[in-house]
């Protein structure tokens, strides 16, 4: 199997190559790159421009190669400019395709649990959800075989804690191990669904595996055994004292409260950089304000007692990264 694989540098394309056995000649992956190293056989392209920014030649060489595509490149940030955002998510993934109907490839998509969420989410995330929403359906409209992947948020490796690119999650970890949160926009019970990168990884290698026609959805979730966010600060605490620091626990108060009173009194004081990290803060509190978990479609979902392991050691991991750790 000959995977040709764009976001190689993100979050979840970087656990897929680290994935796959080095030198496995059962599989074979070939990283679309617009910018940024990663450790596999590369070709410089752009997902917005027509034949993936590639010569004709190189084009062609690549389509008459791969047999499957998986599509992780996309925009993440919600605070990108909206055309932005649409370029990478929907153009992009238009020309995914283009080039998966040129290779007769089968597509693996990495979507987001989220876009379910569209309708009660914070205006802030609308044009990333509706644009996920507007990929996914054009790969069912595409006529080829294809899995659709919605995957919720990704923590670091479930062993070392590793992440290459660090999200929204890993920013709240670290602004509470910094106590720089006397608030959190959560209610203490709102489930975080978080996977172990690795775990997304392997579900899209299983996936890019299967042969078959048609289009299935798949949810790359924790489903029952998520975490809650109560329970991620109770962790950072009892985790704190072995990385040399001393956390004092957030108080939690629901999105709607803040609004009316945090933000008037405590927020809207601060300067323009601090305000925009608030802001995407209670965007991401509003994907998880008073709304039902996600079901899983893995065959074995970790446990809670694994997930609360990897988000130890994703604390670690950040902490180290971020020079947290005490002398």
């Amino acid at each position: 199997m000959t995977i040709l694989l764009t976001g190689g540098s993100g979050a979840v394309g970087a656990a897929v190559l680290g994935t796959v056995p080095a030198g496995a000649p059962a599989t074979r992956i070939v990283a679309l790159v617009h910018r940024g190293d990663v450790a596999a056989a590369t070709v410089t392209g752009d997902i917005t421009a027509s034949r993936l920014g590639l010569a004709r030649d190189e084009y062609a060489r690549l389509t008459s190669e791969v047999d499957t595509v998986v599509h992780c490149a996309g925009a993440t940030e919600f605070t990108a400019p909206d055309e932005v955002i649409r370029a990478l998510n929907v153009t992009g993934t238009r020309h995914v395709l283009e080039f998966a109907a040129d290779a007769g490839a089968r597509v693996v998509f990495a979507s987001t649990a989220f876009v379910v969420r569209r309708d009660t989410a914070a205006p802030l995330t609308r044009c990333y959800l509706e644009t996920k929403l507007a990929a996914e359906e054009l790969v069912r409209a595409a006529g080829l075989p294809a899995a659709i992947a919605r995957i919720g948020v990704v923590m670091g490796d479930a062993r070392t804690g590793r992440m290459s690119r660090f999200q929204g999650l890993h920013s709240t970890v670290d602004a509470v191990l910094r106590n720089l949160l006397p608030v959190l926009p959560f209610a203490r019970d709102a489930a975080i669904d978080a996977l172990p990168r690795d775990v997304v990884a392997d579900a899209l290698l299983g996936l890019a595996a299967e042969r078959g026609t048609g289009v299935s959805e798949h949810w790359l979730t924790a489903g029952p055994a998520a975490l809650t966010i109560g329970r991620m600060v109770e962790l950072v605490a009892e985790r704190a004292p072995a990385l040399g620091r001393t956390v004092h626990p957030p108080r939690f108060v629901r999105p709607a409260l803040v609004d009316r009173v945090v933000r008037p009194a405590y927020i809207d004081p601060l300067p323009a950089p601090q305000r925009r990290k608030f802001a995407n803060l209670m965007a991401l509190a509003s994907l998880f304000d008073g709304v039902p978990g996600f079901p899983t479609t893995l065959a074995e979902p970790p446990t809670t007692r694994r997930l609360e392991e990897a988000f130890v050691a994703t604390v670690d991991y950040l902490a180290a990264s971020r020079g947290l750790l005490a002398a």
